[in-house]
């Protein structure tokens, strides 16, 4: 039945939630989170952990797509509202929420100008810059399934080479000097993935099928893009923005290895389930577990690392529990119907 749950793919999205937590821990830059710089070990984790997590997280969204009709009754209006109800409204929401705990806030990173507050809602902003980039990935897939154009593996592979290309070229000449407006340069870039996880889950049997050559294809790919890591770690940085640039051409087959796993954990599927709302609270609990360890008296890496990601992780998880049961909450706050 396409509403009974995937437990391999809640298994993934489980690790890919977690991933997610983990890397806005250590922080995407040595300025960030936890303000780790090289050559320490976490921040080599994050090179690894940055390779894979939001690939991973849009590729499930692709393959959740995919498990319904192409393009269900009820038009683009009715597709689009119950997506932006789901998407943009928590963006909105937990936007403005997380922009007034940094700002208000003694000891978080990154306060912005409450002047500019305005522009959370209109340009990407800290984590909640997904959001709308996977809105427009959704709008469209829709107006491919929409027009038949993807249903075949032959279709699927034009798109999907149009989408590298695009990611390729993503904010650089002319598209460089053009306004983020709704993040759509992040929706180009994580645009390849996404097809991945439709095609993962839509031409499942013939993939199942796939001789041994196209195996083999994919492993070799999923292998060099264990070299690339290496080459952003321990080159130059003009040779880590080449080795980054080619990240789009090892992560796709290595996509495809990872959602074709039949591989189940109690743990991770579970954790899959409060996916979103980890994603949409955990920022509040990275920051949140750090500040209140400081004030503890607690500044060592080694025990900041392992219990601000506890923090981050299931504080949200008791933020949905609770926001749950709360109508208004439950819609502005979650997403949920």
């Amino acid at each position: 039945m396409a509403n009974k749950k995937n437990m391999s793919i809640e298994t993934l999205r489980g690790i890919a939630i977690l991933l997610v937590v983990v890397g806005h821990v250590i922080g995407s830059d040595p300025d960030g989170g936890m303000k780790i710089d090289f050559p320490h070990p976490l921040r080599y984790l994050y090179v690894w952990i940055d390779y894979i997590q939001m690939p991973l997280f849009t590729a499930i969204s692709g393959w959740v797509y995919a498990l319904k009709p192409v393009a269900a009754p009820g038009g683009f209006s009715t597709f689009a509202r119950k997506k932006a109800l789901r998407l943009l409204v928590p963006m909105a929401a937990v936007g403005t929420l997380y922009f007034m705990v940094q700002y208000f806030m003694p000891g978080t990173n990154g306060k912005g100008e409450f002047g500019r507050l305005w522009r959370i809602y209109v340009f990407p902003y800290t984590i909640y810059w997904y959001l709308p980039s996977l809105f427009l990935m959704l709008v469209a897939q829709w107006w491919i399934d929409r027009c038949k154009g993807m249903e075949t593996l032959r279709q699927w592979g034009v798109w999907c080479t149009v989408a590298v290309l695009l990611s390729l070229v993503n904010d650089r000449g002319f598209m460089h000097g053009l306004p983020n407006l709704f993040s759509f340069k992040g929706a180009l870039g994580q645009l390849p993935y996404f097809f991945a996880g439709v095609a993962a889950c839509r031409f499942a049997p013939y993939i199942r099928q796939a001789g041994w050559k196209v195996r083999s294809a994919l492993w070799s790919g999923a292998l060099a893009g264990i070299g690339l890591i290496q080459l952003v770690w321990l080159s130059s940085a003009g040779m880590a923005s080449i080795a980054r640039d080619l990240y789009v051409v090892t992560v796709l087959p290595t996509l495809f290895l990872l959602l074709g796993m039949k591989w189940y954990n109690r743990f991770f599927s579970w954790l899959g389930g409060y996916a979103y709302s980890i994603y949409l609270f955990h920022g509040f609990g990275t920051s949140g577990g750090r500040i209140l360890l400081k004030m503890a008296g607690v500044g060592t890496i080694v025990l900041v690392f392992p219990a601000a990601t506890v923090f981050a992780t299931f504080f949200p998880v008791l933020a949905d529990k609770v926001m749950s049961r709360y109508r208004g909450m439950r819609v502005l706050l979650l997403g949920k119907r």
